[in-house]
């Protein structure tokens, strides 16, 4: 059972972290574009590296977005691994390299190639479950199996790391976190942060996007009882978010983040408690 007022906490913090709080999250990057097929190639860019420190994440991706260019749609459509992939140098963020970026490039130019946008190869792996609510796990594992058939590098030469794999998460096996962040990104309405691109989707099909910290909230407002943070611990954080609005519940997701990326909580210490501390009944925290 949550906490009595975790509700009005949520609101709180919902109204506080908006636009104003874009340049501490990788969203600020597709946001740069203005041309819809660019902000969707840039949207995925930028949630394929979205693991790690947020700080360093938003550093791989300023050189990510030098290399791209301003138009990142063309980059992807006219890609030549050889012209371009000594630009990116000995580019690393954490464990994905300049090759797998360079064969992302090569997937999503066949996508592109073969379907026009990512939508399109989406949008026909759609499955529809009982009552014609949409079964994203299945959805989004239909789209990784489409999407890596697009790697033109043999599977032999691939066996010992996670490579371009990894941009392509299965919620069979994780939350797929940055898959349903992407989709946040690209189904929720243009509101100064989502941006509004896909309309394959409603809003009410998504899966919140969860990584450590956002698992540690569902569990500390007793939303999810899980132990590890998997698929169905998301699952759990987006039934609790339908409490507060059945047809938009991550609208939440980029708000509550910022607790962590921003506000250092629950993670870190901080001199004040936030709203959620404090319902939880933390007290003031002394300073270092």
């Amino acid at each position: 059972m949550p906490p009595r007022g975790w509700e009005d906490a949520v609101e709180r913090v919902f109204r506080r972290h908006g636009a104003g709080s874009l340049d501490s999250d990788p969203l600020q990057f597709p946001r740069r574009f203005r041309r819809a097929d660019d902000r969707e190639i840039a949207a995925y860019f930028a949630a394929s590296l979205s693991y790690g420190n947020a700080r360093a994440v938003c550093s791989s991706l300023e050189r990510v977005f030098a290399w791209v260019g301003p138009h990142p749609a063309r980059f992807v459509r006219e890609f030549e691994p050889r012209r371009e992939a000594a630009a990116l140098g000995r580019f690393r963020h954490r464990w994905s390299s300049a090759g797998d970026l360079v064969r992302l490039a090569v997937m999503l130019r066949g996508i592109l190639g073969q379907h026009g946008t990512l939508q399109a190869l989406f949008g026909r792996g759609v499955v529809r479950g009982p009552g014609g609510r949409t079964d994203l796990a299945a959805t989004i594992g239909r789209f990784r199996e489409a999407a890596l058939a697009y790697d033109e590098t043999p599977p032999e030469d691939d066996l010992s790391r996670p490579g371009p794999r990894y941009f392509f998460p299965d919620p069979h096996t994780s939350a797929a976190k940055r898959t349903t962040m992407f989709l946040r990104w690209v189904v929720r309405p243009d509101d100064g942060l989502d941006l509004g691109l896909w309309d394959c989707l409603h809003p009410r099909d998504l899966v919140a996007p969860l990584d450590t910290h956002m698992f540690q909230i569902a569990r500390q407002l007793h939303l999810t009882r899980r132990k590890t943070p998997a698929w169905r611990a998301a699952l759990d954080l987006t039934r609790g978010l339908r409490r507060l609005d059945p047809e938009d519940p991550v609208k939440y997701d980029f708000a509550l983040s910022r607790l962590g990326i921003v506000e250092g909580c629950p993670r870190h210490r901080r001199s004040e408690p936030c709203e959620l501390c404090g319902l939880l009944g933390r007290g003031k925290r002394r300073r270092n």
